[in-house]
């Protein structure tokens, strides 16, 4: 605790001993503990100061730690970048191919139909070129409709 000598006489500081008066015996533990850390502390810091040196040398220091945390982290976020496009590369071209699929089995199929189409004008035409009696058109249109329904 901080003591003050006042005209020679030994008085505490008003804000400890109010303090400490407040708290009880256990505030008065939990304060010494405090100030222990703290000082503990301080020492710490005057030592990690004393270490590292001049001002310019512990500018330089965290100069050189902040390129190379921008350098790491750019690095990173880059390959993050990558890797993520490549992802939905793979995926645009797996929706491609299952559209270019698709489109496939409707021009197929849309060609089926038209060369029905064209099958079922040919019988047509030869039925009306050859002269053939009328009621041989409907056999002929009645026998395309049964084959293209099947």
């Amino acid at each position: 605790m901080h003591c003050l000598i006042n005209d020679g006489a030994t008085t505490k500081d008003s804000k400890t001993s109010t303090s400490s008066s407040l708290l009880g015996d256990s505030g008065k533990m939990w304060l010494k503990y405090w100030e222990t850390i703290s000082r503990k502390c301080f020492k710490i810091h005057h030592l990690y100061y004393q270490s590292i040196g001049s001002s310019k040398v512990r500018e330089a220091w965290w100069r050189k730690l902040l390129v190379t945390w921008l350098i790491f982290w750019t690095l990173v976020s880059e390959w993050i970048f990558c890797y993520m496009s490549s992802q939905v590369t793979e995926k645009r071209k797996e929706t491609l191919a299952s559209m270019c699929d698709e489109r496939s089995r409707m021009l197929q199929d849309q060609f089926n139909v038209s060369m029905n189409h064209v099958q079922a004008m040919s019988i047509l035409i030869s039925t009306f070129h050859h002269g053939k009696k009328p009621f041989t058109i409907d056999q002929v249109i009645g026998s395309h409709l049964l084959s293209s329904a099947i």
